[in-house]
């Protein structure tokens, strides 16, 4: 059927080409027998992906090249990271506040627990000596005691265990908000030393009267330079000697009837109460951001109130 269709080799339009043009056709014309094979990249599995996060992160973290960036720091790039290291954002002042007072509050607690506690430490002879007067001595020392329950020992025994009290009070014991054990067991020792001083004194006058002589003269146990002095309390008919020069501060009022104690025992009572006055104000300024923003705050209530229902009403409600 050659007829119909022709000579292809004739109608050949390769055969016009220069015969130089066609060998360089056939050189670069790639194999027939070559399929090249298209190469497609598989997207990362989802499941794959936080691994491979976190082991750039790792990789960048462990890199001492790379500053690593603060949580705070608004630069990723690690910009300035010597500074934002440092940096504290700012508290919330009435959060503050309230974490003051409640320190204040434990504080409170705390060291009425501490002082009853090193009290109880220096009495430990005088409490031993409690525990031991039902069981020792002959059937006759056992006989009073058992009759008289051992009034004598617990006498003995709770005198120095409030007198201790008011002595570590009077020297500030667990008064301060930092925590320093060296110090509070000096403060223990020292108002020890303080209530034995005073039982020796007492001691001394007591010997002093029975020989018939004169009485040793009464100084300070805070200030031991300082003598006693005379003072007429208000209300009082007769004038009292109290140890040191410590005078009666205003608004002084004792836990007992001053006539009914001895000169280093009233002068006890103005050191406690000069102590607690300290203590006070200390606890008060520690607690005053939030007192007064508690202030702040009744007062732009009142001024809403007032506002609203009157001078008269706005006070009342608020």
């Amino acid at each position: 059927m050659g007829w119909f269709w022709g000579d292809s080799k004739k109608d050949d339009p390769v055969k016009k080409i220069d015969p130089g043009l066609r060998d360089y056709l056939e050189r670069e014309t790639p194999s027939q027998d070559y399929v090249p094979t298209p190469q497609t990249q598989e997207p990362p599995k989802v499941e794959d992906a936080p691994y491979q996060a976190s082991q750039t992160t790792t990789a960048e973290s462990s890199d001492p090249s790379k500053p690593k960036v603060p949580a705070a720091s608004l630069f990723p790039d690690g910009r300035y990271a010597h500074i934002w290291k440092t940096y504290k954002p700012p508290s919330d002042p009435e959060e503050t506040g309230v974490r003051s007072v409640e320190r204040v509050i434990e504080k409170v607690k705390d060291r009425k627990d501490s002082v009853q506690r090193a009290a109880m430490e220096n009495c430990a002879l005088e409490q031993e000596e409690v525990a031991n007067c039902f069981k020792t001595g002959n059937w006759q020392k056992q006989l009073k005691a058992r009759m008289t329950m051992c009034s004598e020992e617990n006498s003995k025994f709770a005198r120095c265990f409030t007198t201790q009290a008011k002595f570590l009070q009077a020297l500030g014991y667990a008064s301060s908000f930092d925590n320093d054990d060296d110090k509070q067991e000096r403060v223990q020792m020292h108002a020890d030393k303080l209530y034995h001083q005073m039982l020796d004194f007492e001691k001394r006058v007591e010997e002093a009267k029975a020989a018939g002589i004169e009485p040793p003269p009464i100084t300070s146990l805070f200030k031991p330079k300082a003598k006693s002095h005379v003072e007429k309390p208000e209300g009082k008919s007769a004038p009292l000697e109290i140890a040191g020069d410590e005078p009666i501060p205003a608004g002084f009022k004792p836990s007992k009837d001053l006539e009914k104690l001895t000169p280093h025992e009233r002068e006890l009572e103005i050191q406690v109460h000069k102590a607690n006055m300290a203590q006070h104000n200390a606890y008060v300024e520690k607690a005053a951001p939030f007192i007064k923003s508690q202030e702040d705050a009744r007062m732009k209530r009142r001024e809403k109130a007032t506002s609203w229902l009157g001078e008269t009403l706005g006070r009342w409600f608020t």
